[in-house]
């Protein structure tokens, strides 16, 4: 299949999950797609663990333009005689593309393995396709493949503890889930992060620092967890001070960098209730202190705006696992009076609340979750915030 083929396919966008916030122990769907059209390699009702390849293709490289005239100092129509090469060469790094010859010769060497895609008398331009990456996609999750795209992926079920945090940085990891505190309210010491730490995945608790994440860095850390991080222990961490790009917190122009570098944040971060000085929920760090040396799945990945998605924490449960399953429906998560509700508007986002009133004739728009809802934060404040702005944490 050529190249403009593939890129002719629509490719499949997995749907959002419409799990609660807080889940335990309840059915899930998680859909595997590669970005392009490539290979599936399980078949529908194959077992799959957390690591086993479902899918594969091939990533093309950007192009990447050189000005020959301007290297070689010389007129398009004279360098186009120094070309040993032809457009659709395939070309090893450090290959002789351009040479010229004599006491002052030079030479224009392949940059790095790549296809000799378009070359332009005219102007003494040159185009060079780096070589096709491999890409192989893994099933993230333990389950059962209950469905496959051809060509793209594959859908799989199976049954966890499900859990969205509100802010996150890094992509798709899986590991062992390492508990470093014993209560939502400790926070984890630099100090406490040795090699003991490392490829695991640690429950960091309440708030962690720019120092934290460094230790992290430094001993090869998998993942972190916790409740929240200051904002200025962030941008210490990214060092996103210099770029026009960084997120600003509590604006309604809320926004993250387009694109995390791996080499800034290499591994992946969740705070469960966003930016500040919070705790984690006590039912969240419940859940997790849960799977302590157990295998679970994140994805840091944050969207606030088109194509919305926050960080999720999977944790896969076996058929022994005595814990009762959450109610998924969508009634069971709207807010009722007294339930415990996490704010993902922009001014609050993260912020826990607690429902005191749910006005009868109080209104934004005609669908229930849209509704007016009365909360009390801390310190007593109370705010009228649209359900849709809310996650149940709770119900009471």
């Amino acid at each position: 299949m050529s190249v403009n083929m593939r890129f002719q396919q629509a490719t499949p966008v997995p749907a959002f999950r419409p799990y609660p916030t807080l889940a335990w122990n309840i059915p899930i769907v998680v859909e595997r797609y590669l970005p392009l059209v490539g290979e599936v390699v399980v078949a529908g009702g194959q077992r799959v663990d957390n690591d086993t390849p479902v899918a594969r293709t091939l990533l093309p490289g950007r192009p990447s333009l050189f000005n020959l005239s301007e290297y070689f100092d010389m007129p398009p129509k004279e360098v186009t005689k120094l070309m040993l090469k032809k457009v659709s060469d395939r070309l090893s790094d450090g290959e002789i593309i351009a040479q010229k010859k004599g006491f002052r010769g030079m030479q224009f060497r392949a940059p790095f393995a790549s296809t000799l895609s378009a070359y332009d008398e005219a102007i003494g331009y040159l185009s060079l396709n780096p070589s096709p990456t491999p890409l192989v996609l893994e099933a993230f999750v333990r389950g059962v493949v209950s469905e496959t795209v051809p060509g793209y992926g594959v859908k799989i079920e199976t049954r966890a503890n499900y859990l969205r945090g509100a802010v996150g940085f890094g992509g798709e990891v899986h590991g062992v889930l390492r508990s470093m505190v014993a209560d939502p309210i400790q926070s984890v010491s630099p100090e406490s992060i040795d090699a003991r730490s490392t490829y695991f995945i640690l429950l960091a608790g309440a708030v962690v620092t720019a120092e934290v994440l460094r230790k992290a860095v430094e001993f090869r850390v998998k993942g972190v967890i916790a409740g929240s991080m200051r904002e200025e222990e962030m941008t210490k961490f990214l060092d996103y001070r210099k770029r026009e790009s960084f997120y600003q917190v509590g604006q309604n122009n809320w926004r993250f960098p387009a694109e995390v570098n791996p080499l800034d944040c290499p591994f992946t971060l969740i705070l469960t209730e966003g930016f500040g000085q919070r705790p984690m929920a006590n039912r969240a760090f419940d859940m997790l202190t849960d799977q302590n040396g157990l295998q679970i799945s994140l994805n840091g990945t944050t969207r606030l705006r088109r194509g919305w998605q926050r960080p999720e924490v999977i944790a896969v449960v076996g058929s022994e696992y005595m814990h009762p399953s959450t109610d998924i429906s969508l009634e069971a998560q709207l807010p009722r009076i007294n339930s415990l509700v996490r704010l993902t508007n922009p001014t609050y986002l993260g912020v826990l609340g607690r429902v005191i009133n749910l006005p009868q004739r109080r209104y934004v728009g005609a669908n229930s979750l849209d509704r007016l809802v009365e909360v009390e934060v801390g310190g007593g404040r109370k705010l009228m915030i649209p359900a849709v702005d809310m996650e149940v944490l709770e119900q009471y």
